[in-house]
């Protein structure tokens, strides 16, 4: 089997999501095995507990490894359709049996949460060279009413060198004034400072205060 790279970076295993998914567990490795294009090719998956993946494709004719699929530069009007029939899967498995680890504190955690459970929507990273980015649009209208992201809190104008998990939030002009302090709320980073304030996601401002600012940026994102 193969080890694939970078396909779980980031990321973090949800057991229960496994078993559902229908991985079964066998020593201290999770399997899954899917037939594809036809039951041409079997394709069977094991991911670790150390968070590793490794992938094995089998021709179920000649019963050998498959590895055409892999190799990028070569890659065949055939090999290609294999490519991403075994891809598709990778990226349902990714999707339905991973959390997104890219922010790290709880409460960041919350509030992904919040606005999941609430409104449905998911975390949009749009920019390679800032994977620590993420943006949430409101489905409707498909503008953001949410920026999270990791900067050094330097660029809030505080005196540290920490790195603090923030989120930009939309409301109107005379409210935002009401907001920043510079302690507990910031003019927004990298945003419009008429209408966006930043706070740190670290406790500084209580989970009920921030819902309550979330689902404000929401109705003015219609």
């Amino acid at each position: 089997m193969r080890e694939v790279k970078d396909f779980i970076k980031d990321k973090k295993i949800d057991l229960k999501r496994l078993e559902k998914f229908g991985f079964k567990l066998k020593e201290n490795s999770y399997y899954y095995d899917i037939f594809l294009l036809n039951n041409q090719f079997k394709m069977t998956v094991k991911i670790s507990l150390d968070n590793s993946i490794f992938t094995e494709i089998i021709d179920t004719e000649t019963n050998e490894t498959y590895v055409l699929h892999l190799l990028e530069m070569k890659r065949s009007g055939y090999s290609e359709k294999v490519y991403k029939a075994y891809n598709k899967v990778l990226e349902k498995i990714q999707k339905e049996c991973f959390e997104d680890e890219r922010f790290k504190t709880n409460y960041t955690k919350e509030v992904v949460d919040y606005i999941k459970n609430k409104y449905g929507d998911e975390l949009e990273f749009l920019w390679e060279k800032s994977p620590k980015t993420a943006v949430v649009r409101r489905k409707t209208s498909k503008k953001w009413y949410a920026l999270i992201l990791t900067l050094s809190k330097r660029k809030l104008n505080l005196d540290s060198d920490e790195t603090a998990e923030i989120i930009n939030l939309h409301n109107n002009p005379e409210e935002i004034k009401k907001l920043i302090d510079n302690k507990r709320y910031f003019p927004a980073y990298h945003m419009n400072k008429k209408h966006w304030c930043t706070i740190c996601l670290d406790g500084t401002v209580e989970l009920k205060e921030i819902y309550e600012l979330i689902d404000i940026s929401y109705e003015l994102a219609k």
